[in-house]
């Protein structure tokens, strides 16, 4: 009976060289995406007449004083 159990049961099988090459390309890719859109938001987030300003914005806010 323990030998109808043990031929029921899958054998595990290793890891392919094909399945570790899909994984690392997935994960290339999902830091790719994540790097990219970092980026992205970072780019997004400067404003962009504030950025024109230059090194003129401190020397305004000394004057108001």
């Amino acid at each position: 009976m323990s030998d109808s159990l043990a031929d029921a049961r899958p054998q595990p099988q290793l890891a392919t060289l094909g399945w570790a090459a899909r994984r690392a390309a997935l994960w290339l890719f999902m830091l790719f995406v994540m790097v990219g859109l970092t980026a992205w938001l970072l780019y997004a987030s400067i404003d962009p007449e504030e950025a024109a300003a230059g090194a003129s914005a401190p020397s305004e806010s000394t004057q108001t004083r």
